[in-house]
């Protein structure tokens, strides 16, 4: 098992710990739509991500974190747009994003 497999999937627990603790000050109708949608999502990344971990034919997973993880940045961006999460937490998310979604590339790549 490769260190950059296991980073990405910490990097990205510890992205979605940080995440869940912020939609949980979300209005609540923003917590129960918009909120719920971004939990999902990131549940359904988690999975892929561990699946890949296991699974021969990695790229295909991980193509589908990198179209996972770019609908949850545009529902980041919506909630900043929204004005339920803070601009300063939106760009530290999306940093996050960024580098999450590098290393599945690079991943990807090396198989």
């Amino acid at each position: 098992m490769k260190n950059e497999e296991l980073k990405i999937i910490q990097d990205f627990y510890d992205f979605m710990l940080w995440m869940i603790r912020h939609i949980e000050k979300y209005p609540r109708h923003h917590r129960y739509s918009l909120g719920y949608a971004m939990e999902s999502r990131m549940q359904k990344i988690l999975e892929l991500l561990l699946k890949a971990k296991y699974h021969k034919e990695k790229r295909v997973l991980l193509d589908d974190v990198n179209i996972e993880l770019e609908i949850l940045r545009f529902q980041l961006r919506l909630s900043k747009d929204l004005a339920v999460l803070a601009v300063k937490s939106y760009g530290f998310g999306s940093k996050s994003l960024l580098a999450i979604g590098s290393q599945a590339g690079g991943w990807s790549k090396s198989r």
